[in-house]
């Protein structure tokens, strides 16, 4: 599965939340210190770039909001990598 086809298998996997919404994934770019992958104060030492997963989606009909899933948080050097990063954590965690 290429991460086109991962990207819209978890935003439609129906294991995660209500199974009539579709899921939302925030990918940001990041520089991060690339001794230990945090942003540092100190600007000088995020030499880094990381891309960043996020996944939020309703967990019933009738929510205002979605709701952070933060247990799928995860991260890549590349967006395709963060995707497939955040694909293994669904996959493991919630099935096929």
């Amino acid at each position: 599965m290429n991460h086109v086809e991962k990207y819209y298998w978890i935003i439609d996997h129906e294991g995660i939340g209500d199974i009539y919404s579709q899921g939302t994934i925030e990918l940001t770019p990041h520089l991060v210190n690339p001794i230990n992958g945090r942003i540092e104060g100190d600007v000088s030492l995020n030499t880094k770039y990381e891309w960043w997963a996020e996944f939020s989606k309703f967990d019933k009909q009738g929510d205002d909001y979605q709701t952070h899933y933060s247990e799928l948080d995860c991260g890549g050097d590349t967006a395709e990598e963060a995707v497939g990063a955040l694909y293994e954590l669904v996959l493991t965690k919630y099935g096929e």
